[in-house]
């Protein structure tokens, strides 16, 4: 009998709301964890700038490792969703310590290896959960309803990342405020893993090839999934840029830094409601030429705060309207359109796709957030108000050529469907 389109309910309701911790912990390490350590604990914001870019570094180079060794746990054991488990109690406690950090230990001795416990432990589960979607279904659309559904429980958990801070300082002393914050993230985490122990998630994992664990690049070889990845960095790196400077933009540029959450409140709400509309529109023609849309519409959003001045909150409303449509897709179809670059490869599985698909995740976050300060830095801008317009051009010109570059790149035929039916490395065709 054939699988259906699309999958059964149930199978969608037991695996997306895994996707909403794992969303609300990556967020605040990212935008809290710096303020956090600088204003509580008196810690240089370079120093711990620099031990998160450390730390973020090595955590992406041992991804593909981790998604290798994964594939073979997998194999060995007949399902991910052990692997998934190991890293719940990493999770929890190094979320916890991270911020309410060991105060009977020096400052550094306590948020260093909480950090790197934190990443290696959710690189484990992150990717097995990723890779489940992958093996759930071999359907072309199937797989983008399970990521979908995964991606809109995550910008559910940045939603609450992003708002619950603040709401809750608001009602409790700032140690008790970080603890409650804490323990939300370590109810929701189990809370969401239970329904992954079902029986209609698992799925027995294919026996991986024997080569040497440093072949981990294998799937770069394929040149479509070469080109995915190279989009993906692209279009990453973009949002990277945009997610950098939003602040400075709303503090410098629209002069209403108290509208700063109320932005990202449309940016994230956005994002979630167009998830519907990209996975209706690439039923209709294809995954890569609805993503390839919903590239172009942020670019129009991008290239549209050039216009923005002090005051134009609306213009800005619209900037973040139809730049969070277009996250959507961006969330969603990426790792729709690579799991079924793993069943055109006999070798590899899906573990080890998605490590390297993390990786070039994390790699574009760094080249998005490494590239943008200097560049301002170099054209004169400074904090103080210095040369606003750099800042200006960055946020939206910046950006904007990003996405440019990566919709010319994403040529459908030679990334979706059509690329798929290659029976050897260099891509030629039977």
């Amino acid at each position: 009998m054939t699988e259906p389109e699309r999958p059964k309910f149930a199978i969608l309701l037991r695996y997306a709301p895994f996707g909403l911790p794992l969303a609300f912990g990556a967020l605040p390490v990212y935008l809290l964890l710096p303020h956090l350590y600088a204003t509580r604990y008196g810690l240089s914001l370079g120093g711990v700038g620099l031990l998160l870019l450390l730390t973020r570094l090595g955590d992406a180079v041992i991804d593909p490792l981790i998604g290798r060794w994964s594939d073979a746990w997998a194999a060995r054991h007949g399902a991910r969703v052990g692997l998934i488990a190991w890293g719940l109690l990493p999770l929890a406690l190094s979320f916890y310590f991270l911020f309410n950090p060991l105060r009977s230990l020096p400052i550094w001795w306590s948020l260093a290896p909480a950090l790197i416990a934190f990443y290696v432990a959710y690189s484990v589960s992150g990717l097995n959960y990723q890779a489940m979607a992958a093996e759930l279904s071999t359907q072309y659309q199937a797989r983008s309803w399970l990521t979908t559904a995964r991606e809109g429980a995550a910008l559910i958990g940045v939603l609450l990342a992003a708002i619950l801070p603040e709401l809750l300082q608001r009602h409790l002393p700032a140690q008790a405020a970080w603890q409650a914050f804490a323990l939300v993230f370590v109810v929701l985490l189990f809370f969401a893993a239970i329904p992954l122990w079902n029986r209609s998630l698992r799925r027995p994992v294919a026996v991986t090839s024997q080569r040497a664990w440093w072949r981990f690049y294998e799937p770069l070889r394929r040149p479509a999934t070469r080109r995915l990845f190279a989009v993906y960095t692209l279009s990453q790196s973009a949002n990277t840029v945009a997610a950098t400077l939003f602040f400075f933009f709303v503090d410098q540029i629209l002069r209403a830094p108290h509208w700063a959450p109320g932005f990202l409140l449309l940016y994230f709400l956005s994002g979630a409601a167009g998830m519907p509309f990209w996975l209706w529109y690439s039923h209709r023609q294809s995954k890569a030429r609805a993503w390839r849309w919903a590239m172009l519409l942020a670019t129009f959003a991008f290239l549209g705060a050039v216009l923005l001045g002090p005051g134009l909150l609306w213009g800005y409303a619209l900037v973040c309207l139809f730049s969070g449509l277009a996250l959507g897709a961006d969330q969603a179809l990426p790792p729709s359109i690579l799991a079924d670059h793993t069943d055109a490869d006999p070798d590899a599985r899906a573990g080890s796709y998605f490590g390297l698909y993390n990786w070039v995740g994390k790699a574009a976050t760094a080249i998005g957030a490494g590239l943008i300060l200097p560049l301002l830095q170099w054209l004169g801008y400074s904090v103080e108000g210095q040369n606003l317009w750099a800042l200006l051009l960055g946020y939206a010109l910046v950006p904007a050529l990003f996405k440019l570059w990566a919709i010319y790149l994403l040529q459908p035929e030679r990334v979706d469907r059509a690329a798929l039916r290659f029976t050897t490395l260099s891509g030629a065709h039977p």
